[in-house]
């Protein structure tokens, strides 16, 4: 592969939007309401939600609807609840890359987390909470009760927290002086990371359970950006010697590295930026598959250890994919949005400029389109069931 194009392509999905945005001014919240009635707004939205068994998809016009718009730094993507009811944005001026993928430990004291309420069916938007402690990064994961959080502090190592969506509290999950990153959580409340304790030079993937914390670690290799893909399986690139590897584990496994799947991605030159580059590219997945960037193929890849077809590829220059319950995909280029079948050329056109799908849990706006709108992204919601 040509590195040059793998390093640009490294924000290609954040400068995407840049380079697309026009400029706008910021738009003030609608209302103020307390974080009491904030829950009582979520609680009487969630008791209104209905299985929507009869949809139709007839046109993208008629399927895709304004919700609202979201604060952004032009370079971090939020992160949305599985429900599609919760975004958490990171502003600020943005962070290094050799921060972002664990290569520099230093602290990070400038950026804010905003919370933000979305809701799909009225549209109303209310005061965003403030995270009140400054200087954390936006991690990948959350679930529909809170998100994951890190804390880089320098030389007192890096934390990871768990922020609660509806009143913006943080509790500490990690704690100490090695550097804890990544961090992913399972349906189940497991949680996995990455860490490189003090004075250590190497990643070791860490999973925490009910039953205990138990490492896995060969001895030689960086283990990062670990993803559950259910509650027993984890994905995690390995990166030794410029070898970048995606490696699917059994966490029933007693020792799940013997029995472990592996795909090659790069072998030779491989970093950590490119590691984090390549897993930030999609935020959710079916079941036993992992959907990302391939730095060889230029394009968004499927890859389902196991089956008959192990590896598929979408459409040329796609850049971000979210799954459909059905089996197909949603899938962005720089300039359009496709609904693709695994193992066509090409899909039913849906947008003619970029967007980032994010696949949720509900039956009536089933994916959130992120839309650039100068400093502010514009939610859209889509029913494609």
């Amino acid at each position: 592969m040509q590195p040059n194009h793998f390093n640009n392509f490294g924000i290609i999905l954040f400068c995407a939007f840049s380079l697309l945005s026009c400029s706008g001014a910021q738009k003030k919240p609608d209302k103020t309401v307390s974080i009491a009635s904030k829950q009582e707004a979520l609680r009487s939205l969630r008791s209104t939600i209905k299985p929507a068994t009869t949809a139709v998809v007839v046109s993208s016009n008629e399927i895709d609807w304004h919700v609202g718009n979201l604060p952004w730094d032009r370079f971090t993507l939020p992160v949305i609840s599985p429900d599609g009811l919760h975004a958490a944005v990171q502003l600020g001026p943005a962070v290094p890359s050799q921060i972002l993928s664990g290569t520099d430990t230093s602290s990070v004291n400038h950026t804010v987390i905003e919370l933000h309420h979305i809701d799909p069916v009225h549209g109303d938007t209310m005061e965003p909470i403030v995270v009140k402690q400054q200087g954390l990064l936006l991690g990948r994961n959350a679930n529909n009760v809170a998100l994951l959080v890190q804390a880089p502090r320098g030389s007192a190592g890096r934390w990871i927290g768990r922020v609660d969506w509806a009143t913006g509290q943080l509790r500490w999950l990690v704690s100490d002086d090695s550097t804890n990153a990544f961090p992913a959580l399972n349906q189940r409340g497991d949680l996995a990371w990455s860490r490189q304790p003090k004075g250590d030079h190497r990643y070791h993937l860490v999973v925490k359970t009910s039953n205990g914390e138990r490492t896995i670690d060969d001895g030689d290799s960086d283990w990062l950006v670990p993803s559950f893909s259910d509650n027993n399986t984890l994905f995690v690139f390995r990166l030794h010697d410029g070898t970048l590897s995606l490696v699917a584990l059994d966490l029933q496994a007693r020792d799940p590295l013997l029995t472990a799947a592996t795909l090659t991605l790069m072998q030779s030159g491989a970093t950590r930026e490119q590691a984090w580059q390549i897993a930030t590219t999609n935020p959710a997945n079916p079941l036993g598959a992992l959907a990302f960037y391939h730095p060889v193929h230029h394009r968004m890849t499927l890859w389902q250890p196991g089956n008959a077809m192990e590896t598929t590829y979408f459409v040329q220059d796609s850049v971000a994919a979210a799954p459909v319950k059905d089996g197909s995909w949603i899938v962005t280029t720089s300039d359009r949005v496709i609904r693709q079948q695994l193992g066509s050329n090409d899909g039913i056109h849906l947008r003619d400029l970029l967007a980032v799908p994010i696949a949720t849990t509900s039956s009536q706006w089933t994916h959130l389109m992120l839309v650039p709108d100068g400093n502010r992204l514009e939610v859209r919601a889509i029913n494609v069931e």
